[in-house]
């Protein structure tokens, strides 16, 4: 799924979005996800939880009901 610019930019704010792949998955684990996905390329390339952005957001979404 390709994303915008302006949307990629709101990625980047998040608090969940990490140089390295590394800190991504002890991320993904506290948030009982399995893998990463990145955003961006070359230099500004970061790294976030989850498979994909919507296993993230589902797991945020589930986390903040509980």
């Amino acid at each position: 799924m390709a994303v915008s610019r302006k949307k990629h930019s709101s990625y980047l704010r998040n608090k969940d979005v990490y140089k390295s792949p590394s800190r991504a998955r002890k991320a993904a684990a506290r948030l009982g996800l399995k893998g990463i996905h990145s955003h961006g390329r070359g230099a500004a390339k970061r790294f976030m939880p989850g498979s994909t952005h919507q296993a993230y957001e589902r797991a945020k979404k589930k986390k903040k009901r509980s």
